[in-house]
């Protein structure tokens, strides 16, 4: 999947990061949403991605929405239930990742809108590369290295299974389930998970939702890809080579 080089951040909207203390702290907290992210570390939200500040270097980094192929959500700390406070993302698996815990502030405001962004702007990117016949990647953690999360972050991922979706079908743990096989997906069972099901009530498969990378926009694909074939308007085009598959989220 092939994305713009020339994507321009578009308007600030507005400015995540720890501000300075005491009185004036006070002051600028109301002006400045304030998140729990690195002290080095400061997010500009714009219309069309994020620009990333670090301490140390040279004006900033934008990350395009429809360039973030993975974004994680998770919980932290002794956080066992209810949702997620914390968001990491990053451009490509090679990336540093950048995170910010949402629990201060405006920070649930920025997941949301990184979120959206993602949905929006790389979602129709995404199918139309489907629909071109393209495979896309995606990335999945175990449960172990889920759980290790809550206490050591995104650093806690060492190795990733990789999801690979076309208009075809989609390849789990080396097993290929057919999209006109899928009669339904369902997100948020009771142990948190996403599952696909045939028509005749089967389970194809199941994955925690907090183990999938960019599991929203997956979920959007998906879907999109079922209801296309329930009304016979899916793409007859067959998957180009697995060499060509494109890391989407």
């Amino acid at each position: 999947m092939q994305v713009p080089s020339d994507i321009a951040p578009g308007p600030l909207l507005s400015r995540h990061g720890r501000v300075g203390g005491g009185r004036l702290r006070q002051v600028l907290a109301r002006l400045i949403p304030r998140l729990a992210i690195p002290a080095d570390t400061s997010i500009d939200l714009h219309q069309h991605g994020v620009v990333v500040h670090r301490r140390g270097t040279a004006g900033g980094t934008f990350v395009p929405f429809m360039a973030m192929a993975d974004l994680y959500l998770y919980r932290t700390g002794r956080r066992l239930f209810g949702p997620p406070n914390a968001l990491a993302f990053r451009q490509t698996p090679e990336d540093e990742w950048v995170v910010a815990l949402d629990h201060h502030g405006d920070g649930f405001r920025l997941r949301g809108e990184i979120i959206g962004g993602q949905l929006r702007e790389r979602g129709p990117l995404a199918l139309r590369a489907l629909e071109a016949g393209d495979v896309l990647t995606f990335h999945a953690i175990t449960d172990a290295d889920r759980l290790a999360s809550r206490t050591s972050g995104a650093v806690a991922f060492v190795d990733t299974s990789l999801l690979r979706l076309s208009s075809t079908g989609v390849d789990v743990d080396g097993t290929h389930i057919a999209i006109a096989d899928i009669s339904r997906l369902e997100e948020g069972g009771p142990d948190g998970s996403l599952r696909l099901f045939n028509a005749y009530g089967q389970m194809l498969s199941s994955m925690h939702t907090l183990s999938l990378f960019s599991a929203d926009l997956f979920v959007v694909l998906m879907r999109t890809m079922i209801e296309a074939q329930h009304y016979g308007i899916a793409q007859k085009t067959a998957p180009r080579n697995s060499s060509r598959a494109a890391d989407a989220g």
